[in-house]
């Protein structure tokens, strides 16, 4: 037996299991109890027939020498027993050259495979010891209790300035408008956040009498990380302890966060340690629960959950069990599917399709993170570390899914072949043309869109005045015609009744030079003058009362506050908006206004809402604009240099007053059918044009 081997009984789905670590081969064993005895009489002198006859008396049982041969047998194929350096030396000399060629490129290969490159590691056995001297406290209730607090306090702090910390916190992890020497500093926060989480794990098993014999640094996806191995704490620990050891990593960095926190919330802003303090808040805090307790990577949450259930092996026998249905039924493929207790199948599928989900999407962000760095820095090329990032982290995965095509196909073979020959693969290949060559799918161009009404007015004083009364509030309907507000100009009003007296009186001395003949064309004059000023001033009066141009709505905020204001000449007193008919202003990026021609179809949806909306375009911008500010915070985090917009109106009809102003959306607007080879070529030729040319 392995001298350096360290066990423990477990129970495992209710039944006992002893886990075996052996660290000279890095490898965990479990055997039942009866097994585990078995092996423990393995010596390196003792006969099989002396095991045989030792166990049979251990056990009650009796147990020949061939059984216990082929026990031996069936571990020394798992690599389990111990050897010599002398002994390994003369296997590795048996090997043929060929086996030895494997291993070597296989070794080489380990840097090319982005899933894990795994450097050098360390022994912090020592230090952990040291460490754990000082601070064994921190297991006792009383300081569970602080830290507990401790958290309360960053989480209250944390809430009452969500606002702030949550829209940073996106920033901070967002490389799109970052130097190099912004990731620089990222990097190094990261491995020194990393670390500390790990020493949590190397401490928790420490208290809990593994040892931790290696810690070393690794990427992930090109991802910075720190791997701890506390196989002995898994070991020696019972299922309550292996939980806090998995717990230690992201807990550690809370009690970072929670003191950062406090120290940035009693700080002076823009002081170093205000900054120094923000940045391990936005480092240690919310994101590094999020990724870490995420049960669907094998990650803390992974650990966390397969203790509290007694799952072993939860991520390889989920993916496996899920792999074989869809092999077995999909493709029809003569392949076993492993047995599942009845209870636990649904669990593992739902489990294996999540995980498998997560997974892939976290490489697909990875590969567009490092499409986002280069983005920034050279929009135009960017796209080849992104695809080059993406070919290799996918490279192992692109060959198992060769590979699974290739037995696929050697399976179906026969099939194929004989269906190759009919007359049904005729068809099929005319059916394929047709759809390559036939124009049956619609080119189309998509673009986010401010909602605003089809028609809008905004109405100002044309003279000055008092506000005395408001007839409108806001969101009320109002008629074309409807009074809304009323001015009061006292100077006004009294130079109009005095012009109107002296009117009056003008008339009366016309009509009297008129019956006595004298100065007649004088007292005409007079009399024309003073009516025209009596006009004007009765058309300025009749200004004083604010009447809606159109029919709509008030748009005007809290219209009511104006009540008493002072509105000079030319003030802005209210806005009205037909509601009954929305303009959708789209900002189109310049590379999609290719498709885009006036009376096209399109169709709109409104963010938040289920509807789809139908509309015909109305007018295309012939220069380009400056998008809303609204979209630009909505799609700040993509990486992308904002491309120059153009303007396109659509009108959607909203009898049921449904949109409102100011809502956003997406819009697709729809252009000629063309045929599938047409959309091959098209991007083929806009991607020289565009790249190289």
């Amino acid at each position: 037996m392995p001298p350096d081997a360290v066990f423990q009984e477990h129970i495992e789905d209710g039944k006992p299991v002893v886990r075996v670590l052996v660290p000279s081969q890095d490898s965990m064993y479990r055997f039942p109890p009866e097994n585990w005895r078995l092996v423990q009489l393995f010596d390196g002198t003792r006969t099989f027939e002396q095991i045989a006859e030792l166990h049979s008396a251990q056990s009650g049982a009796a147990y020949d020498a061939d059984e216990v041969r082929e026990f031996a047998a069936s571990l020394e194929e798992m690599d389990f027993w111990y050897k010599t350096p002398q002994e390994k030396n003369v296997l590795w000399m048996q090997q043929s050259a060929a086996e030895r060629q494997r291993v070597l490129r296989s070794k080489k290969k380990k840097y090319g495979d982005l899933s894990e490159i795994a450097f050098p590691a360390v022994n912090p056995d020592r230090f952990l010891t040291w460490l754990h001297s000082y601070t064994s406290f921190m297991y006792t209730w009383w300081f569970t209790l602080a830290t507990l607090g401790l958290f309360g306090v960053m989480a209250g702090i944390t809430m009452a300035h969500w606002s702030e910390i949550g829209r940073d916190s996106l920033h901070f992890f967002n490389f799109a408008d970052k130097t190099w020497g912004d990731v620089g500093v990222f990097y190094i926060l990261a491995v020194l956040t990393m670390c500390w989480h790990e020493i949590g794990h190397g401490h928790a098993c420490k208290h809990y009498g593994g040892r931790v014999r290696a810690m070393g640094f690794l990427l992930i996806y090109l991802t910075p990380a720190f791997y701890t191995d506390t196989s002995e704490g898994v070991i020696k620990g019972n299922k309550f302890q292996n939980f806090i050891i998995s717990l230690a990593g992201v807990w550690s960095e809370l009690l970072i966060c929670a003191v950062a926190t406090i120290v940035w919330w009693g700080t002076p802003p823009d002081t170093t340690v205000h900054d120094l303090a923000y940045f391990l808040m936005l480092m240690t805090g919310f994101a590094s629960v999020l990724i870490n307790w995420n049960p669907l990577m094998k990650l803390d949450g992974y650990h966390m959950m397969t203790e509290i259930w007694g799952l072993v092996d939860l991520k390889e026998i989920s993916t496996a069990y899920v792999a074989a249905l869809v092999k077995k039924y999909i493709w029809r493929l003569p392949v076993e599917v492993p047995y599942l207790p009845r209870r636990r199948r649904l669990g593992y599928v739902v489990y294996g399709i999540l995980s498998g989900i997560y997974s892939y999407t976290v490489l697909y962000v990875i590969a567009r993170f490092v499409g986002n760095v280069f983005r920034n820095f050279n929009p135009d090329w960017s796209f080849i570390p992104e695809i080059a990032t993406a070919a290799l982290i996918f490279r192992s995965r692109i060959v198992k899914l060769v590979n699974f095509m290739k037995f696929v196909y050697l399976d179906k073979k026969d099939r194929i072949t004989a269906w190759m020959k009919s007359r049904s693969s005729a068809g099929f290949a005319l059916a394929v043309v047709l759809l390559l060559i036939l124009p049956v799918w619609r080119e189309s161009a998509q673009g986010r869109f401010v909602l605003e009404p089809a028609q809008q007015v905004v109405i100002r004083s044309k003279v000055p005045g008092m506000i005395t009364a408001v007839h409108a509030g806001e969101g009320m309907a109002v008629a074309a015609g409807a009074l809304l507000l009323e001015l009061r100009n006292t100077p006004l009003e009294s130079e109009y009744r005095q012009a109107k007296a002296d009117s009056q009186v003008a008339t009366v001395h016309a009509a009297a030079a008129a019956m006595k003949y004298g100065d007649l064309g004088a007292a005409i004059q007079r009399r024309e003058e003073l009516g025209r000023k009596q006009y004007n001033l009765a058309m300025q009066e009749g200004q004083l009362a604010i009447m809606s141009p159109i029919g709509g709505v008030v748009l005007t905020p809290r219209p009511l506050n104006k009540l008493g204001e002072y509105a000079p000449a030319g003030a802005e007193l209210l806005e009205i908006g037909d509601l009954s008919r929305m303009k959708a202003r789209i900002y189109m990026p310049e590379h999609e206004l290719e498709s885009v021609r006036p009376g096209a179809a399109a169709h709109a949806q409104v963010d938040g809402l289920g509807k789809i909306w139908k509309a015909q375009v109305v007018e295309v911008a012939r220069v380009s604009g400056e998008m809303d500010r609204a979209l630009i915070e909505s799609s700040s985090y993509k990486g992308l240099a904002l491309p120059n917009v153009y303007f396109v109106d659509l009108y959607l009809p909203n009898t049921e007053q449904v949109l409102k102003p100011g809502m956003t959306g997406t819009a697709r607007v729809y252009g000629r059918r063309r045929s599938l080879a047409n959309f091959a070529w098209k991007e083929v030729k806009q991607f020289f044009g565009r790249k190289v040319w």
